[in-house]
């Protein structure tokens, strides 16, 4: 794992970084994984970071990574648009309104 670039941005409460990592005579790790890696790398929880981009190219062993690591959890979810499967869960959640015909 190799960081490439860190940029900080204090008016969102948070720090973007760029990764390559190698990943030799193996498949292209899955999203979990690469975040475990680099809670571990940054010394954050798995919580706080949200993977843009993760940029393969057929054949390589690399993988270049853009993720995005927080201060709170609240400045995370304020700021990260929700994904369909949560939008569904929320709406499962929402009581649902009978149909009334004025």
């Amino acid at each position: 794992m190799k960081k490439i670039k860190e940029t900080n941005f204090p008016l969102l409460n948070r720090t973007e970084f760029i990764y390559e990592i190698d990943h030799p005579n193996q498949p292209t790790p899955k999203r979990e994984a690469i975040k475990r890696q680099l809670a571990a790398e940054l010394k954050t929880s798995e919580e706080l970071i949200n993977l843009n981009k993760v940029i393969t190219s057929f054949g390589s062993t690399k993988i270049k990574v853009i993720a995005e690591v927080y201060k709170t959890k609240d400045d995370l979810e304020k700021l990260i648009k929700k994904t369909k499967k949560q939008k569904q869960e929320k709406k499962q959640e929402a009581p649902k309104e009978e149909g009334k015909l004025k």
